[in-house]
């Protein structure tokens, strides 16, 4: 009775002008069977808001990162559709919705009236479940905040606004006159969950609710030897909302319904456990298990290659979890009766060489011949930039401790790339080693909020001009590098480079730790 007198007082401030409905199916469970109890229901799309929460640029988990990429073209292409229907946009990337001050979408949320948030509705709900929030296996990341935006990929809409409270969202649904609110947005059970403007809050506050199951994407977990993959997760977490909290809809069908949803193209990927990427590779010692899904495509052939080469519906059938002893570079695709259902996605799995030993002359005993940093070089001389310094023996390039992947080091160099220290080579010297990544001081203020996400180096071992070693892309928390390189006979000079990934220089603090040389006779 509350709910409905929440949803009279909203049309009543709206002046509700009844318009051609639609038809949603509204699917929940029996929470005791756990049967699919399936509910049309007609509403108006001028009282529906879509709802998008933290559809984020960056999470700490490399998996969680991709999976939200994954979906980002469904959901945009759903948001564009139901502005066409007519219905309310709200983008609410909660940490980091001030960083749009200054948008009109933020602004206006500001000039609304505020109104108190009636407690119309008591929301019981069970704990979902929660796998932990990392689906990479046994290289497990660590927690940081470096998300700083939205995806890139997630257009803002000119009548899109970017609430962030439950007041903030009650106000415009009683300005708009809405009634119902569709979710769609990452992660399910700790966000849409819990947030302010959260599914279970404005339930509490008299809304009609409503999760899009096929554009959700749960806090992950991945244990490939029982079964348990980031899509086992999520499926779980949902059905757990059908039975406790919210019915849910295939919003893409429901759009399909009215002409909104072109099923003949394709838009997601093949999901890929654990996902490593070129840019944020996935680095093992010991071999990793590789799962494929296309779980929106029931039925499809998943094909793959580890060639390099583009796969087809020809390519190598998906059956069971894969196993990389080796690095290897995979891409991948679905298809069903020889036509694509899912666009190529790629996956980035770099074998780690055994840990090096310790060297017998430490690079930061010896005085280089060449030394240039991040900044601008005259006759030889650099002018370093901003907050950088030059390179920075048995410290951080900023003077603090070496830190990589959560282990501090005491001897090596920080630089800021891009850099080079080159060094004349010895008689005597017979291998170069070193353990090199991103460093990772900028965790320790806030947790490398806004930042985390920027550092990107690769490192490389140039011997008389020529490429004798190279990382793949390092990141923050990922594990370091081990370089263990041969001299060859009669070499002259060593270069020691960390060069930015191609995405710019920002935050690219970086270390060489225990760096330097293994003498033999």
């Amino acid at each position: 009775m509350k709910a409905l007198l929440a949803i009279l007082l909203f049309s009543m401030a709206a002046g509700v002008v009844r318009a051609a409905e639609i038809e949603l199916t509204l699917q929940t469970r029996d929470p005791a069977s756990g049967n699919i109890v399936l509910s049309p229901t007609k509403v108006d799309p001028r009282r529906v808001g879509v709802i998008a929460v933290d559809v984020w640029n960056y999470h700490w988990c490399k998996t969680a990162t991709m999976r939200v990429d994954a979906i980002v073209p469904r959901i945009d292409r759903a948001l564009q559709a139901a502005r066409e229907l007519g219905m309310t946009v709200m983008l609410c990337p909660s940490d980091v919705v001030d960083n749009y001050v200054g948008y009109p979408q933020r602004e206006a949320v500001f000039a609304l009236p505020l109104v108190p948030v009636p407690a119309y509705v008591t929301v019981p709900c069970p704990p979902a479940p929660d796998a932990g929030g990392c689906a990479c296996g046994r290289e497990r990341c660590a927690v940081n905040y470096g998300w700083d935006g939205m995806h890139p990929a997630l257009r803002i809409g000119t009548d899109d606004l970017m609430p962030d409270t439950q007041a903030e969202v009650y106000a415009v649904c009683r300005k708009n006159g809405l009634t119902h609110l569709i979710y769609v947005g990452f992660h399910t059970q700790v966000c849409l969950l819990g947030k302010p403007m959260g599914l279970r809050a404005m339930k509490s506050a008299g809304l009609n609710c409503v999760l899009a199951r096929d554009m959700t994407d749960a806090h992950p977990g991945y244990d490939p030897a029982v079964g348990f993959t980031p899509d086992l997760n999520t499926e779980r977490v949902v059905e757990h909302f059908e039975k406790h909290l919210a019915p849910t809809i295939h919003l893409a069908t429901e759009l399909a319904k009215l002409g909104k949803w072109d099923t003949n193209q394709p838009i997601d990927p093949v999901r890929i456990a654990p996902w490593g990427t070129r840019m944020r590779p996935h680095l093992f010692e010991q071999p990793v298990t590789v799962t494929l899904a296309a779980p929106l495509q029931p039925g499809a052939e998943i094909r793959y290659t580890v060639d390099g080469t583009a796969p087809t519906s020809a390519s190598t059938l998906y059956t069971r979890p894969l196993v990389f002893a080796d690095t290897t570079h995979l891409r991948t695709a679905a298809y069903s009766k020889g036509r694509a259902v899912c666009v190529e996605s790629e996956g980035a799995f770099d074998r780690m060489g055994a840990m090096p030993v310790a060297p017998d002359v430490h690079i930061g005993d010896l005085k280089p011949v060449r030394s240039v940093g991040f900044g601008h070089t005259y006759g030889g001389s650099v002018r370093y930039s901003g907050n950088t310094q030059p390179p920075r023996k048995d410290r951080s390039n900023l003077g603090q401790d070496l830190k990589i992947n959560r282990a501090v080091y005491r001897l090596g160099m920080g630089v800021h790339a891009p850099c080079e220290l080159m060094y004349a080579i010895q008689p005597g010297y017979k291998r170069f080693v070193a353990l090199a990544g991103a460093d990772e001081n900028l965790l320790a203020v806030s947790n490398g909020s806004n930042l985390a996400k920027y550092p990107s180096v690769v490192f490389k071992v140039f011997i008389d001009g020529h490429e004798a070693a190279a990382s793949p892309v390092m990141r923050v928390f990922s594990p370091a590098w081990r370089f263990d390189v041969p001299i060859p006979e009669g070499a002259k000079l060593i270069g020691l480079v960390a060069m930015d990934a191609g995405d710019g220089s920002r935050e690219d603090f970086a270390d060489w730790a225990n760096a330097g040389f293994v003498v033999g006779p």
